[in-house]
């Protein structure tokens, strides 16, 4: 077991290295989806600042072409006044209609008097009639100069609407009026943005947050009016970023904000293109959230490949154990059943990549105690066959108690040569044997020495004495061999 450490060693070593490859990976993808959304938004404000130009200068240009068209300055050639009203209505409803083929239908399309006053507007003649556009809004007041501008106003239904004016202008270049032209700024026209842009967007004015492209839950197709909220909240609390883009006219510092579970990156800007309106503007906003959730889906790629290694470690590990280790334990007990006087133990095949080792081990031990080499392809079957017919090591019975003797016959042993002790007691154990009828083939006197040495070795250690010798007990039947401490 202590050997199959070095497999789960390395595993646990995997292990870490995977934890440190997914902390190290993972940092360095946050911080570069932070910079990446950080970078969207700032790139989204800029696109956003352009296009709104090009819108006011496309808006005014609308206004422009309509208040030229020859059926709406005929609409002042009627003198009466009921006339003139429905005159001026009939136009609005047609330019309005014209206007929805090409997909940029008005919320508000009026005719305005020389004076700023409304003539007629579309949907209902009567609605608005004589309200003074002029006092209220400065751009009507340029466009009655002859110039056609875009501005942004807070109709009186607390409404906000991107408007364009322009003059009506007789060939002669006398202005008898002018022309409005206004569209709601709507949760749509920010989902379309939002789509246009890759980003959230949301547009304030005059100290609100008026709408966004945030969709509600429940139903995708209206806006989540409590997002809109939240908004409006961070914008004009806090950083006030909307205050902030507003009196230095430029956009602002990305900062971050928290919503629901979700991680926003955020810059306000001034709405650009307006006439007069300096109170609106424009927050994009892109979720760091998403950017996140990319990055713990590639670091959990390295988690799972780390920990997919680290079972690959473990099942190595294992199948080693169980092709080598075990094979080599077995062979380890082997030996130590050798060590403690099973001089008769025969090394079994322990798995193909150490039947040589074993079948060596065996040939040694039957040269080394001087008997027959075993048959290194049936080993387990010869034992068998001579199980009984041939003596076994572990018939000689050898006390490890330590025994006393007389001092003449511990003198004696002492001075005795291992040339004469061995062959000795060898030949004295032999005929003790044939008297008694027991087995003695097989028996040699290596195989003799052998074991009375292990045992002779194991005694001297526990005793802690120079030598042991031993004397051949014969006594009722039974041969053992006595130990004898010599000091």
């Amino acid at each position: 077991m202590y050997r199959i450490r070095i497999g789960l060693i390395a595993a646990a070593l995997i292990l870490v290295a995977t934890v440190f490859l997914f902390l190290w990976v993972t940092s360095d993808m946050k911080a570069a989806a932070i910079q990446d959304a950080e970078a969207k938004v700032s790139r989204a404000q800029l696109v956003y600042q352009k296009i709104g130009r090009l819108m006011s200068l496309d808006l005014a240009n609308l206004a422009a072409e309509l208040g030229r068209k020859p059926a709406v300055i005929a609409v002042f050639d009627k003198t009466e006044e009921t006339a003139l009203r429905q005159a001026a209505f009939d136009e609005c409803e047609q330019l309005n209609a014209a206007l929805e083929k090409e997909q940029r239908k008005a919320d508000i399309l009026a005719i305005l008097n020389s004076t700023g006053k409304i003539i007629a507007r579309n949907l209902n003649p009567n609605a608005d009639y004589g309200e003074d556009l002029r006092s209220k809004y400065p751009a009507v007041g340029q466009a009655l100069k002859g110039i056609s501008v875009k501005d942004i106003w807070t109709w009186r239904d607390g409404g906000v609407h991107v408007a364009a004016v322009a003059p009506i202008t007789r060939p002669d270049g006398t202005i008898v009026g002018a022309i409005l032209v206004a569209w709601v700024v709507s949760a749509k026209t920010a989902q379309e943005n939002r789509d246009l842009l890759g980003t959230e967007i949301g547009y304030f004015h005059a100290d609100k947050v008026h709408t966004s492209s945030f969709v509600s839950s429940a139903d995708p197709s209206k806006e989540d009016v409590a997002k809109t909220q939240a908004l409006g909240n961070f914008l004009f609390s806090g950083q006030k970023l909307a205050a902030s883009a507003l009196s230095s006219a430029a956009p602002t510092q990305v900062a971050h904000w928290f919503l629901e579970g979700r991680d926003y990156a955020v810059v306000a800007a001034p709405m650009p293109g307006n006439f007069a309106d300096k109170t609106s503007g424009f927050a994009i906003l892109a979720s760091l959230t998403d950017g996140m959730s990319r990055v713990q889906s590639e670091g959990m790629k390295v988690l799972l490949l780390g920990l997919l290694a680290v079972f690959v470690a473990l099942v190595v590990a294992a199948m080693t154990a169980r092709r080598f280790i075990g094979p080599l334990d077995k062979i380890e007990l082997g030996v130590a059943e050798i060590i403690n006087t099973n001089i008769d133990y025969t090394f079994k095949p322990v798995g193909p990549d150490f039947e040589g080792l074993s079948n060596s081990l065996n040939v040694m031990l039957a040269r080394l105690l001087g008997r027959e080499e075993p048959n290194e392809e049936a080993v387990e079957e010869e034992e068998e066959e001579a199980a009984g017919k041939r003596w076994k090591a572990d018939l000689m019975s050898i006390d490890n108690t330590e025994g006393t003797a007389s001092p003449a016959a511990v003198a004696a042993l002492a001075q005795e040569s291992e040339a004469a002790y061995y062959p000795r007691l060898f030949n004295e154990y032999v005929n003790a044997l044939r008297a008694l009828g027991q087995p003695s083939g097989g028996l040699s006197v290596q195989a003799f020495m052998a074991k009375l040495s292990l045992a002779e070795a194991g005694l001297r250690e526990k005793w802690e004495c120079k030598s042991v010798r031993y004397q051949l007990v014969n006594q009722g039947g039974e041969i053992w061999f006595k130990p004898v401490k010599i000091a």
